[in-house]
C-alpha cells in the first residue's frame, strides 16, 4: 500500500485511503483523470478517520469505461491509478461480461492458433509466445464481454504461452486459467493439439450405469500406488507407473494388477491437477497429497515421465485411465476446487482481481477452507469454469466421476449444474464430496453441505455418522473414543442407523433421502488410519484382538446400505505410525507398504470376499429409502448384538432372506432359530455347507445367513 491507494468498488463510488503520515491522511478535493483529455471532480460522500488512515467515499461518473486506465488524484498532488476491485463483485458487472462463448483459452489447428483471455478489467493485454526458441509478442484486441483475442498463424503445436495483462498502473505476466497443460511447475501456458491425446485409447466402457449402491470406492494416490521400489514397477510414482500389469511381490499382485485384483469398481485417485508443493523436476525432494491447487485444467506435472513436455502428463493420464477401463475399473478423479494454493500467484487472480474468490461484506478474504482463500462458484464466470473443467475431464480423459474436496465450500446450484452436465455426456458419472458446513462466507441455504442434501439429487455425501458411531471418532482428540465395532457397546441402537445408510426414518436417524448419498468410509486420508486409531482407543488388547475388529470395520462397510468405501491400505491393516495428517509426510509413511500386505494377507482376503458377498447379493445394494424400508428389519439380542436381517427378490423373482449378526463383544452367543438358515460369510468370510437352526457366534465377528427356501 501506498499513502494514497483508490479503488472502484461500485457503478459510482470509488473508495479512497490515504495514509496519516501523509498531510495527516487529510484531503478535501479529488480529480479523476483519464489521459489529457477526461477530467472530473470528484464529490466526497463520507470521511472515516482509522488509527493510520484515513477513508474517502467518493461519487464518481457510474459511467466510466472498463478498459481504460484512470487516476486520482488528491488536492496536495498526490496521485494513484485507479484499481477496479469490488465493482466486478456487482450483479450490474456479471449483466455487462458474462461471457457464454465455449473458445477462452487457446484452441489449435495446424494453420492457426486462437487466443481468448477474458479480463474485462485490463486496459491492455500482450500475448507472449515461446516458439521454437524464438519469442514473439502480440498486442491482443478486446472485444464483447471483456474478452480479448488473438490469432496467430502458424503450427504452434509445440509452443508456450503467457499474457501480460496491465491495470491500475502495473503490468502482470500470467499463465491461462484455461490451459490445457503447461511447462514443468506451471510457469507456461501450452498451445496443445488435442488430437495426440484422443488418439490414445482410452479402452471407453459400455453404456451400462452403475448404480452408485452397486460401486465400490477405493481411494488411493497416484504417487503411492508405486512409489515403494517393492511394486516391481519400471518407474514409481507416475502415470506410467500405474498402466504397467502384471507387477508383482512375493507372489501378490502390486500396482495396477493390485487394484484389479482386489475387486472394486471405481478407483478414486487424489488429486492429479496440478499442484504447488512438489518441485516437478525433483518430486523426490517433496511429497504432498496434492490439496494445494495451481491450475484447475492442467494436470501435475510430477506425476509424468516428462514435466518439460507438456504433452507428456495428458498421453500418460490418458493411457492411465485406458489401462484401469481394459480391467473394468472406473476412474474417479478427487478434485480440490474450493480454495486455490496461493491466491496472489494464480492466473485467476490476475486475470481478474476479486472476482473469482469469496470477500466478506467488509471487503476481506473469506476463509472457510482455513488455506487463505475460498473460491467463489456463484460468480458467473467461475461457475463456467468449473463446467468447462468438468466436461473436459470427461471429454480428454475419459473419467467416470468426480469426489469434490470439501464441498461444502461450493454451491447447491453449480453442484447441480454440474452433474447434470457430466451426466448428459457419461449417464454412469460418480459425483460425491465432503459434505461438512464450512464457514465460508455464503448463506448455509446456499451451501453444498450435507444439510442440503435434499436439494442436491444424485450427490453423495461422505458420512461421518457412520465412520463415527461404527469406528469411533477420528479427530486427534478424539482418537481414545471408541465407537460400536470398536468396544462401545452402548452404540448399539445408533448402530442400526449407520448400516442403513442412515436413509431410513423414525424410530431411526435419517440424514439422507436416498441410499446413494451415503459414502460410507471408515478410514480415507484424511486423519488416523483404523489400525493407527486402534492403536489408542483399542491399545489395551493385543494384535490378534485388533485384527478381529479390522476385520469387522471392513465387513461393515459392505454389508451396510450405502455407496461403500475403502482408503489405499486399510484391508492390510495399513498404518502411518500415527501419523493422523500426513499429507507432506513424505513416501515412506504414505506409500503402499508391500510388506505388509504381506503379513496381513488373510484380512486383504476376507476384504475381498466382503466385496464378492455385497456384489452377489442386492439386498445389500438397495436402491431407494423406500425399498430398505420395506425390506430391512433390525433387531438387538442380549442389549449388544445385532440382527440385521434383508427380505428381497432376486433377478429372478424369488424371495431371498439374508441375516447379518453382528457380535463386537468379547463373548460368543447361542441363538436358535425356527427356520433352517445357512452361514454364506463367517468370521473368516467362508461359506458353510450345511443349514441348521442353531448358531454360536464368536465374540468379534460379523457373519452373514441366508434362510433356507422351502
Amino acid at each position: 500500500m501506498g499513502n494514497m491507494d483508490a479503488y472502484l468498488d461500485d457503478f459510482g463510488r470509488i473508495t479512497v485511503w490515504i495514509k496519516k503520515n501523509f498531510y495527516n491522511g487529510m484531503s478535501n478535493r479529488f480529480i479523476l483523470s483519464a489521459g489529457s483529455d477526461y477530467i472530473k471532480e470528484l464529490i466526497i460522500n463520507s470521511v472515516e478517520n482509522h488509527t493510520n488512515n484515513t477513508k474517502y467515499e467518493l461519487i464518481a461518473p457510474a459511467d466510466l469505461e472498463f478498459g481504460t486506465e484512470y487516476y486520482i488524484r488528491e488536492e496536495h498532488g498526490l496521485r494513484t491509478a485507479l484499481e477496479f476491485r469490488m465493482i466486478v463483485r456487482t450483479r450490474r458487472f456479471d449483466e455487462m461480461f458474462t461471457y457464454t462463448g465455449n473458445d477462452l483459452g487457446s484452441r489449435y489447428s495446424r494453420f492457426h492458433t486462437d487466443f481468448a483471455l477474458w479480463a474485462p478489467t485490463a486496459v491492455n493485454v500482450i500475448l507472449k509466445i515461446e516458439n521454437n526458441g524464438s519469442v514473439r509478442a502480440y498486442e491482443m484486441r478486446r472485444e464483447e464481454h471483456g474478452v480479448w483475442r488473438m490469432r496467430v498463424n502458424g503450427d504452434l503445436k509445440s509452443a508456450l504461452y503467457t499474457y501480460l495483462i496491465r491495470r491500475s498502473g502495473t503490468v502482470i505476466e500470467t499463465i491461462d486459467p484455461y490451459a490445457y497443460s503447461s511447462s514443468a511447475n506451471g510457469e507456461k501456458s501450452a498451445v496443445i493439439d488435442l488430437n495426440q491425446i484422443l488418439s490414445i485409447d482410452s479402452y471407453k466402457l459400455n453404456d451400462e450405469v452403475i448404480s452408485p449402491t452397486d460401486a465400490v470406492i477405493y481411494e488411493c494416490s497416484v504417487r503411492d500406488m508405486t512409489s515403494n521400489p517393492l511394486t516391481g514397477t519400471h518407474e514409481r510414482g507416475t502415470f506410467g507407473a500405474l498402466t504397467q500389469d502384471r507387477t508383482t511381490y512375493k507372489e501378490m499382485p502390486t500396482g495396477l494388477s493390485y487394484l484389479h485384483n482386489l475387486g472394486v469398481t471405481h478407483v478414486q485417485i487424489m488429486p492429479v491437477q496440478d499442484f504447488a508443493t512438489v518441485e516437478e523436476h525433483q518430486p523426490d525432494l517433496y511429497y504432498n497429497w496434492g490439496y494445494d491447487p495451481m491450475q484447475f485444467l492442467t494436470l501435475e506435472g510430477s506425476y509424468s515421465s516428462d514435466p518439460d513436455d507438456p504433452y507428456s502428463r495428458m498421453k500418460e493420464m490418458r493411457k492411465m485411465v485406458g489401462a484401469m477401463h481394459k480391467r473394468d475399473l472406473r476412474v474417479v478423479l478427487d478434485v480440490v476446487y474450493n480454495h486455490l494454493y496461493n491466491l496472489e500467484t494464480s492466473a485467476l487472480h490476475a486475470t481478474v482481481p476479486q472476482y473469482y474468490f469469496r470477500y466478506n461484506e467488509s471487503g476481506f478474504l473469506s476463509n472457510g477452507s482455513f488455506c487463505g482463500n475460498d473460491i467463489d462458484s456463484t460468480k458467473p464466470m467461475m461457475q463456467k469454469l468449473l463446467l468447462h473443467t468438468i466436461k473436459e475431464m470427461i471429454r480428454i480423459y475419459d473419467v467416470d466421476g468426480f469426489r469434490f474436496d470439501l464441498m461444502g465450500l461450493l454451491d447447491v446450484d453449480t453442484m447441480n449444474l454440474i452433474a447434470q452436465t457430466a451426466r448428459k455426456m457419461k449417464p454412469g458419472v460418480l459425483i460425491y464430496g465432503e459434505g461438512w458446513n464450512m464457514p465460508t462466507m455464503l448463506d448455509d441455504a446456499k451451501k453444498a453441505c450435507m444439510d442440503n442434501q435434499g436439494k442436491m439429487p444424485g450427490i453423495g455425501h461422505f458420512n461421518d455418522y457412520f465412520r463415527d458411531i461404527l469406528k469411533g471418532k477420528t479427530n486427534d482428540g478424539q482418537k481414545y473414543e471408541k465407537g460400536y465395532i470398536t468396544g462401545d457397546l452402548g452404540f448399539a441402537y445408533s448402530a442400526l442407523s449407520a448400516l442403513g445408510g442412515n436413509a431410513i426414518g423414525d424410530p431411526y436417524y435419517r440424514r439422507f433421502d436416498s441410499p446413494d448419498k451415503s459414502i460410507n468410509a471408515m478410514e480415507t486420508h484424511d486423519n488416523a488410519t483404523v489400525w493407527d486409531k486402534m492403536h489408542a482407543c483399542c491399545g489395551n488388547e493385543d494384535r490378534a484382538t485388533r485384527l478381529k475388529r479390522q476385520k469387522m470395520i471392513i465387513a461393515c462397510v459392505f454389508v451396510s446400505q450405502g455407496v461403500p468405501f475403502l482408503h489405499a491400505g486399510q484391508e492390510f491393516c495399513g498404518t502411518k505410525n500415527d501419523n493422523s495428517n500426513s499429507y507432506n509426510a513424505g513416501d515412506a509413511i504414505n506409500q503402499m507398504n508391500w510388506e505388509r500386505a504381506i503379513l496381513n494377507r488373510d484380512v486383504i482376503e476376507y476384504t475381498r470376499k466382503c466385496i464378492s458377498l455385497r456384489k452377489k447379493h442386492a439386498g445389500f445394494r438397495l436402491k431407494t429409502s423406500q425399498e430398505i424400508e420395506k425390506s430391512v428389519k433390525f433387531t438387538i439380542a442380549d442389549f449388544n448384538v445385532i440382527f440385521y436381517d434383508i427380505n428381497y427378490e432376486d433377478q429372478k423373482g424369488k424371495p431371498v432372506s439374508l441375516r447379518v449378526m453382528l457380535n463386537p463383544s468379547y463373548d460368543s452367543h447361542y441363538y436358535h432359530f425356527d427356520e433352517a438358515w445357512q452361514v454364506i460369510f463367517d468370521e473368516n468370510g467362508n461359506k458353510r455347507d450345511d443349514y441348521g437352526w442353531d448358531f454360536n457366534i464368536p465374540g468379534l465377528a460379523i457373519w452373514v445367513l441366508k434362510k433356507k427356501n422351502n
